[in-house]
C-alpha cells in the first residue's frame, strides 16, 4: 500500500505506481504505508471499501431527502436525513482508522491538491459529454471545474492563515455549489441563481 504525500490518497496495491491516481504526482511522493494500529491488508482494503459506501450512501440519501421534501413526503425527507448523518458518522470512523487524516496544515494542503487535480480533470469530462450530445451534463461539468477552481483559492488562503483566530462566514450555492466569503451575493458568479440559492455554513 502507498500513500500519496502530496494529496493523503491510500492506493492498495503491490507494485508502487507511477503516479497517484488522484492528484498525478510523480512516485517519489508516494510512501509506502503501514498502519500499527490495523493488522493485515485486507482489513484495510475493507476499510477503503467502507468509507467509499458510507460516503456514496450520505450524499445519495441526502439526495433522496431532497425528492422527498419536493414531492410532498417532510417525514420521509427526515427518515432519509437522519440515515443520511449515519452514514456519515461510519464514513468518519472508516476514514479515521485508516489513519490517512495528518494535521490541519497538511490536511488542508492535501484538499487544495485534491481541488487542482479535480479542476484539471473536468476539461476531459466536458468534452466527452459534448461529444456525446450531452451539453446539460457539460454545462454542469463547467460549472463544477470553476467552483472546483474558487475551493482550491480559499483553501490556498487558509493556509496563509492558518493562526487567524478571526472565523469567516461561508455562504454556498445550492445549484452549483460555488462559495462565497463574507456574505451571499446578489447572483452567483457562476450559475447565475439568486441570492436566496445561497445557504450559510457554520
Amino acid at each position: 500500500m502507498w500513500l500519496c504525500t502530496n494529496c493523503r490518497h491510500l492506493e492498495i496495491a503491490e507494485v508502487k505506481p507511477e503516479h497517484c491516481p488522484v492528484c498525478g504526482v510523480a512516485a517519489d511522493k508516494l510512501v509506502e504505508y503501514s498502519n500499527s494500529k490495523i493488522k493485515g491488508t485486507e482489513t484495510i482494503k475493507r476499510l477503503q471499501e467502507g468509507f467509499e459506501a458510507e460516503s456514496k450512501a450520505n450524499i445519495r440519501d441526502l439526495a433522496f431527502a431532497f425528492k422527498a421534501e419536493q414531492e410532498g413526503f417532510p417525514a420521509i425527507a427526515g427518515l432519509f436525513r437522519a440515515i443520511a448523518e449515519s452514514e456519515a458518522v461510519h464514513a468518519f470512523h472508516h476514514l479515521r482508522l485508516l489513519g490517512v487524516i495528518a494535521d490541519t496544515q497538511e490536511n488542508l494542503q492535501a484538499a487544495f491538491e485534491r481541488e487542482n487535480y479535480a479542476t484539471e480533470a473536468y476539461p476531459d469530462f466536458i468534452k466527452t459529454a459534448e461529444s456525446e450530445g450531452n451539453q446539460a451534463v457539460a454545462t454542469i461539468f463547467g460549472y463544477h471545474r470553476d467552483v472546483e477552481r474558487g475551493h482550491a483559492k480559499l483553501y490556498e488562503k487558509a493556509l496563509d492563515r492558518l493562526m487567524d483566530p478571526q472565523g469567516v462566514e461561508y455562504y454556498v450555492c445550492s445549484v452549483c455549489g460555488y462559495v462565497s466569503v463574507g456574505s451571499a451575493p446578489d447572483q452567483c458568479p457562476i450559475c447565475n441563481a439568486p441570492k436566496d440559492k445561497f445557504r450559510r455554513i457554520d
